[in-house]
């Protein structure tokens, strides 16, 4: 299969994910049609459904990375930097806000998550990896900027970077109970939980 067919597959099953909160409830019949090929199509390059969600998803963390390396690669400062992370996490959210529900999920739910997990699982910590690389290389960023004082350990950075998604997850979840809250105030507060975590 070319390289843009597998893509138009994968973008067709990522649709589906974002409008889905019950994955299994999406067929193959229904990434088919939204990809608008035939579904047997499908069925001669993935084995499941559960294979095509796994790849996709797969190939979505790829391109969030790739975008992640991007930014800190350009010539920012660290404040710049990590507010354009956190735009880029806030968009994801917006965009997949089914992905980040995983509090009410059904036993039916549950299992086809664990297949799943099992098949992204390798490449997963892959990507695990070059996410950790890349945050820890923009934490040195902000200490060589004077704006942390000395080069927290990896779970001190952790905490702060998770208490900075957290901001933003928060936000969006109770949206009506913090409306008085603008996108870019809730950017600002999640910056400085890390500056503060960290100071």
């Amino acid at each position: 299969m070319s390289q843009d067919k597998k893509t138009i597959i994968y973008e067709a099953a990522l649709s589906l994910v974002y409008d889905n909160q019950d994955l299994s409830r999406i067929k193959v019949a229904d990434i088919a049609e939204r990809a608008n090929i035939g579904k047997s199509t499908v069925y001669e390059y993935f084995e499941s459904k559960e294979q095509v969600i796994g790849e996709a998803l797969i190939y979505m963390f790829n391109r969030g990375i790739a975008s992640f390396e991007f930014i800190i690669e350009e010539n920012k400062t660290f404040k710049e930097t990590y507010i354009l992370l956190l735009e880029g996490i806030s968009a994801l959210m917006n965009k997949n806000r089914n992905l980040f529900d995983f509090m009410t999920m059904s036993q039916k739910d549950l299992d086809i998550h664990n297949t799943i997990k099992k098949i992204m699982l390798l490449q997963l910590e892959e990507i695990r990896q070059k996410y950790f690389k890349m945050i820890e290389k923009l934490v040195d960023r902000s200490v060589e900027e004077g704006i942390i004082k000395e080069k927290p350990s990896r779970y001190d950075w952790h905490i702060a970077v998770m208490s900075s998604m957290t901001c933003i997850f928060v936000h969006k979840q109770l949206k009506e109970e913090f409306n008085n809250l603008s996108e870019e105030e809730v950017l600002e507060k999640a910056y400085k939980a890390y500056v503060k975590l960290l100071s």
